[in-house]
C-alpha cells in the first residue's frame, strides 16, 4: 500500500513540476533578451519530459492523471504556439509582399497600355493630319 501511495504522489508530483515549470516558461516568453529565449525553451521542453513521466507513472499508479495532462499540454503548447505565431507572422508578410509585386505588375501593365494607346492616338492625329495636307495639296 505504501509503494503504491508514493507512486501517486510522485506521479502528481511531477505533474504538478511540470506545471510550475510551464509557467516559469510562459513568463520568460515575453522577456526580449536571447538568454531568457534559451530558457524559455529549456523549461518547455523539461515541463513537456517531466508531464510524460508524471502521466506514465500515475497511470501505472492508477491514480489521477489531470496535472501531469495539465503541464504536458501547457509544455507543448508553449512550444508550438509561437512556432505558429512566427510562421503566421512570416507567411502574412509574403502575401503582403506578392500582393505589393501582383499590384506593381499589374500598374505596369496599365502604363504600358496607357502608353500603347497614347502613341496610337499620336500616330492617328499624324496620320489625319498628313492626309489632310495631302489633301489641300490636291
Amino acid at each position: 500500500m505504501e509503494n503504491n501511495s508514493q507512486q501517486s504522489k510522485l506521479g502528481e508530483s511531477h505533474g504538478r513540476y511540470a506545471i510550475i515549470l510551464s509557467v516559469l516558461a510562459l513568463i520568460f516568453v515575453f522577456v526580449p533578451h536571447l538568454a531568457f529565449k534559451i530558457a524559455y525553451i529549456v523549461l518547455a521542453v523539461l515541463a513537456i519530459i517531466l508531464g510524460a513521466i508524471g502521466l506514465s507513472k500515475a497511470k501505472k499508479a492508477n491514480v489521477s492523471t489531470g496535472l501531469a495532462k495539465i503541464g504536458l499540454g501547457l509544455g507543448t503548447g508553449l512550444i508550438f504556439i509561437p512556432l505558429i505565431l512566427y510562421f503566421s507572422v512570416f507567411f502574412a508578410a509574403k502575401t503582403d509582399y506578392v500582393k505589393n509585386k501582383a499590384s506593381e505588375s499589374r500598374r505596369e501593365a496599365i502604363r504600358a497600355d496607357i502608353k500603347r494607346h497614347r502613341d496610337s492616338v499620336i500616330k492617328s492625329e499624324k496620320i489625319s493630319k498628313d492626309t489632310t495636307q495631302v489633301k489641300d495639296l490636291k
